[in-house]
């Protein structure tokens, strides 16, 4: 305890608070703990230089665009034509057939005309030994589409023929054609088309329809028509029922049926009626690619321009008027000597907003010190 001439006494030293406080003489600058006002990201005015370099950039943004859009139109086309070519492949495969122990006296037109009763044959390739002038007794037929060929197999197998049974089948390379068909007819969804063939060339599609409706409703018959004679078919075509029941009824009841002097061979449909058709070249012409990315681009650079611009350059934020006010009073209220006065370091002031100086005992010019130090930044004070 103190005990100044007057009879006053001052507290201890370990319960004053002092504080160094400078006068600014600079712009002062908001500290980490003042509120801001919070603003929309809005865009400064380009330079000359910043405008050209945009426009470069968009200009690459185009390019960039229209080579990926070319690019991913190529991928898909040759996907799609590796996959068409795998498909027409293994319709090929399913168009051959087999035919051994064949008589040595029989040629190739009368095989011909044998398996023609169940479609188009586009070859028949008869073995041919030239050391004996004569074929080997085997042949491969290739058929137009896949449903003849499975037909011929399950019809001609083990019938005689020339005086010798002949033996029809899948060549070697196919032994198992059941997954390869079943795969097609889940994919193009052919579960209620049924294959006809040996219609009379006299009969149309409305008479062919009214034989086979009696195993349900028909959604179309389609008969090939003879590109050969106009107004005339080749003798064969597709039935598509609406219900699977209803094809299957219509196999297992005309199959071998007598139809105006010529039996049905009728089974289920494999393939589509139109086959499998190759993919294009090019579906999308790289004209169109071009303006497609050109317009992209053309969307983006208006919604970059629809943004507000900064008008203002930037400045250093400054205190409020109010608050400097202050600390010019202050400054110019409390006269302490250099002797008593503390030296503030930057690491002993809070930069959140916080003093970690005593609480207690805040009063007057001391209160004013603490509101300094607790609401601007060491860099201006300390």
């Amino acid at each position: 305890m103190f005990v100044l001439n007057n009879g006053s006494s001052l507290p201890p030293l370990n319960l004053i608070t002092m504080a160094t406080v400078i006068e600014a003489n600079g712009p002062v600058y908001n500290g980490p703990g003042a509120s801001k006002p919070s603003s929309p990201f809005v865009l400064c005015n380009l330079e000359l230089s910043q405008r050209a370099a945009v426009e470069k950039a968009k200009k690459y943004a185009m390019e960039q665009s229209i080579r990926s859009v070319l690019l991913r139109q190529t991928q898909s086309q040759q996907s799609l034509q590796l996959n068409n070519i795998k498909k027409n492949q293994t319709v090929a495969l399913l168009n051959r057939v087999y035919v051994g122990s064949i008589a040595y006296d029989v040629k190739e037109d009368s095989l011909k005309q044998v398996f023609s009763p169940f479609g188009p044959i586009k070859s028949v390739n008869l073995s041919w030994d030239p050391s004996t002038q004569k074929h080997k007794g085997f042949a491969f037929l290739e058929f137009e589409y896949p449903e003849a060929a499975q037909l011929a197999i399950d019809q001609m197998n083990g019938t005689s023929f020339g005086g010798r049974q002949l033996k029809v089948g899948r060549p070697s390379n196919l032994t198992n054609a059941e997954p390869v068909i079943n795969e097609l007819v889940n994919e193009h969804n052919l579960h209620n088309r049924i294959y006809v063939a040996g219609i009379h060339l006299d009969l149309t599609e409305d008479d062919v329809s009214l034989v086979f409706e009696a195993f349900g409703k028909i959604v179309f018959c389609k008969l090939q028509p003879d590109p050969t004679r106009p107004m005339r078919h080749r003798g064969f075509g597709y039935i598509e029922y609406e219900s699977t029941q209803s094809a299957a009824d219509a196999v297992g009841s005309m199959n071998q049926f007598n139809l105006g002097g010529q039996l049905l061979r009728v089974c289920k449909a494999i393939s589509p009626p139109d086959g499998i058709s190759s993919a294009s070249s090019s579906n999308l012409p790289p004209a169109a690619a071009v303006a497609a990315a050109s317009a992209t681009a053309k969307v983006l650079s208006m919604e970059t321009e629809q943004l507000p611009v900064n008008s203002y350059s930037k400045q250093p934020e400054v205190a409020h008027p109010v608050v400097l006010n202050t600390l010019s009073t202050t400054t110019q209220s409390i006269n302490i000597t250099n002797s008593s006065l503390t030296t503030c370091s930057p690491s002993t002031v809070p930069t959140t907003g916080q003093s970690t100086f005593d609480q207690p005992s805040l009063s007057g010019k001391s209160i004013f010190s603490h509101f300094i130090l607790s609401n601007f930044d060491a860099s201006f004070i300390c």
